[in-house]
């Protein structure tokens, strides 16, 4: 009924919007997999059962939502195929028959024959629904429920839909426990606010009728055997135990590395005094730590740098960095910007400037840094930098901006790395690429909307498809108002990959499904050499053939599936 109305609104308007475009495929999947639920539900009331397990897709646009009773099951357990090294996630959801207390999913050991995967490699999160001021970045007239937090503890955001409000819990360094209102119109209540996740998966309650989704990650072992592992995600509760299975395939071969650029947009700094910062702009070391550890799990090795020109903190900022295993490829500043000098006094401030981001960036080892210019130039405000990209360059460092198209005719042979908004376009990429420079993408969307599918399949193999060299969308966090409160900015809905705890982050499923497109890319990336590799020229063929036909816009469960096949094909692995 749903996607009807959706239809009839689009067509009314003569057209439809990408996110409208979302709502519907995800209500038609929805639909689509409606007995399965009903099944499910129906077998499990016959049989006596407090509640149903059922698996669904993690990285999907669906919304699954605590009082809906129709949700996209699948058959089966919970089946989750990656290769060593790989973090990987699957989902289910669990509806109560009756009320249940205490609910708590424990994961056990993944078997196969003599090899184990110890319980401790599969992470159980619940998804926490709540309200937000709608679905795109510009929105900001609404107020729905949506699936995105990734919890340890469902407590820690308490949501009121009768007042269709959130409250987010305070732990006051003594232990004791608030929650203060986190979606209204001003921020005042989150004056030191003080959120802490649990350290581990927490039970809950789940009345009758009520659905709770839950978030399944698994980090294959690097030396992990290649097999098909059997395990259970144990379902206890004051009203008994029952098991929903659980199975893991580990590919036999290797992923090769991202054929791309992955990093995002990273404001915050570190604090002189240590302090935590619950917003988007300043950390404590263990927060920052934290946060970098986070991007180097995620596949986002290169996220850029705010952190000013300092001699204790920018050292530690870059040491911290180096412990949570971020490569040193490159260093892509905001910490100091070209600007737009004029006078030759300004322009040897600059080079000075540029000489000392340089000299720290060889003193943790980084091998190229790169500074940017003035955000969304256009026009003589863009032209103006001209000098100071020069002057950039003639110090050893490359430039980074983000900008529009129209920018490589004004400054394409200055710039060494665009960013650009919107739409990969491989007619621009080769402009780039045909000055020795690359071309990365943002705002495609923004960050912002709760869209796993989206961000994977945009930032993923639609990018790889344009023939662009890598992604730093905008931002990992950005608080427009404060960063865990939605409702409080009358310009844009806060760009959230994440948000900040006192001692840690909290993950959501649009930055899930962002790991998930470096992962597509390096899919693509294994088949394409293992083609190259082949020896069968029929086989060599078929994958090539495949690769040439491929459309980014097709189910992309089904395209990593038929890519691991070709992938074994070519390497005699079938």
């Amino acid at each position: 009924e749903r996607a009807r109305t959706e239809l009839a609104a689009m067509a009314t308007q003569g057209y439809a919007r990408p996110q409208e475009v979302t709502a519907l495929q995800a209500d038609l999947r929805t639909a689509e997999l409606a007995p399965v639920t009903l099944g499910r539900v129906a077998a499990a009331a016959d049989a006596g059962q407090v509640l149903v397990a059922a698996p669904v897709r993690a990285i999907s646009n669906a919304r699954i939502l605590p009082d809906e009773l129709i949700v996209p099951a699948q058959p089966g357990g919970v089946e989750i195929a990656a290769c060593r090294g790989e973090y990987e996630s699957g989902s289910f959801v669990v509806l109560a028959l009756e009320d249940i207390s205490g609910l708590l999913v424990t994961p056990t050991d993944l078997v196969a024959g003599d090899a184990v995967i110890p319980a401790s490699a599969v992470d159980v999160k619940v998804v926490k629904v709540w309200y937000q001021a709608g679905r795109g970045i510009h929105d900001l007239s609404d107020r729905i429920l949506v699936p995105e937090l990734l919890l340890y503890d469902d407590a820690l955001v308490r949501v009121d839909k009768d007042e269709q409000h959130n409250y987010l819990r305070s732990t006051g360094p003594d232990g004791t426990h608030s929650y203060v209102l986190c979606s209204g119109p001003t921020s005042e209540t989150l004056d030191g606010v003080r959120p802490i996740d649990a350290d581990t998966l927490q039970p809950l309650d789940l009345a009758t009728m009520r659905l709770q989704q839950y978030w399944v990650t698994v980090r294959v072992p690097d030396d992990a055997t290649a097999a098909e592992y059997v395990g259970a995600l144990r379902l206890s509760s004051e009203a008994g135990e029952s098991e929903l299975p659980l199975t893991l395939t580990v590919h036999d071969f290797d992923l090769a590395p991202a054929p791309l650029t992955y990093s995002v947009y990273y404001r915050a700094r570190l604090n002189a005094d240590d302090e935590p910062g619950i917003n988007s702009e300043s950390r404590s070391a263990e927060q920052y730590l934290a946060e970098m550890r986070d991007m180097a799990a995620h596949a986002c090795l290169y996220p850029t740098i705010y952190q000013g020109y300092h001699e204790e903190l920018l050292p530690m900022a870059l040491e911290l960095r180096a412990q949570a295993g971020l490569p040193t490829e490159r260093l892509f500043t905001l910490g100091t910007s070209t600007g737009a000098p004029q006078t030759e006094e300004e322009i040897t401030a600059l080079r000075a400037r540029v000489r000392d981001w340089l000299a720290m960036a060889e003193r943790f080892g980084y091998e190229r840094l790169y500074v940017y210019g003035i955000d969304e130039a256009r026009g003589e405000r863009l032209i103006a930098q001209r000098a100071a990209w020069a002057a950039v360059r003639e110090e050893g460092a490359g430039t980074f901006v983000a900008c529009y198209y129209g920018t490589f005719e004004a400054m394409g042979d200055l710039l060494d790395v665009a960013v650009l908004a919107g739409r990969p376009d491989p007619d621009e990429a080769a402009k780039f690429h045909g000055v020795g420079s690359e071309v990365f993408t943002y705002a495609y969307p923004q960050v912002g909307p709760e869209e796993p599918e989206t961000f994977r399949r945009n930032f993923g193999l639609v990018l790889w498809q344009a023939n662009f060299d890598g992604a730093m969308d905008y931002a990992y966090q950005h608080g427009f108002g404060h960063v865990w409160n939605d409702f409080d900015s009358d310009r844009y809905r806060d760009h959230n990959f994440t948000y900040p705890t006192v001692n840690g982050v909290i993950a959501t499923v649009q930055w899930e499904g962002f790991r998930e497109a470096s992962d597509d890319t390096r899919y693509v990336a294994t088949l394409l050499a293992a083609i190259d590799a082949c020896d069968d020229a029929q086989v060599k063929a078929a994958g090539q053939a495949w690769v040439d036909a491929l459309d980014p816009q097709r189910d992309l469960y089904e395209v990593r599936a038929e890519m691991v096949g070709h992938i074994k094909a070519c390497l005699g692995l079938d």
